[in-house]
């Protein structure tokens, strides 16, 4: 058996001060870069020759959620990682419409967001994401969302990566709304 996959901590169990959720996000569908460095507990520690603009997407409080899958076949001999970042739009509007629709054609998205702890993650690094499913809906009642509703998904041969701060994927723009 190989030591490359052998385990090099041990993992503790954490105090109950974390919460779940996302805070804030940024799509980008022209992020490219030439490498990347990542540490063992530290995340991206750097990042050479990256370009684009990510653009936020504003979410209400408890809406946005992130989800990583683990895809392990032994008998395979594979392994991948399905993450997964559900975006609900509020309020119907031809300007979003627009965007929701440019971003549904894009073959190689990158998503990073914030989550409710104020740790930063990067989803579809090295092979991008894609709109993987979307609704738009009414609802029925006055008290139903109207909102458009995207996953965008990514299948990686790692999981997500920490990013220290927005500042670190140097050579970037991020554009709030």
């Amino acid at each position: 058996m190989s030591t490359s996959c052998n385990l090099s901590a041990a993992i503790a169990l954490d105090c109950l001060d974390a919460i779940g959720g996302i805070k804030t996000l940024w799509v980008s569908s022209d992020f490219d870069y030439t490498t990347y460095t990542a540490g063992a507990t530290a995340g991206i520690t750097a990042l050479t020759g990256a370009t684009g603009t990510f653009y936020q997407i504003q979410v209400a409080k408890d809406v946005a959620s992130f989800t990583e899958t683990f895809n392990i076949s032994n008998t395979n001999g594979t392994a991948f990682f399905t993450q997964e970042v559900t975006i609900p739009v509020q309020h119907l509007s031809s300007a979003k419409r627009a965007q929701i629709q440019l971003l549904s054609y894009n073959r190689a998205s990158r998503v990073v967001f914030e989550d409710n702890n104020g740790l930063y993650w990067i989803c579809g690094l090295t092979r991008g994401c894609v709109v993987s499913t979307g609704t738009t809906t009414t609802g029925t009642a006055p008290g139903d969302a109207t909102q458009y509703s995207i996953v965008l998904q990514g299948m990686e041969p790692a999981m997500a990566f920490q990013v220290s701060t927005l500042a670190s994927l140097t050579g970037t723009t991020f554009t709030d709304a």
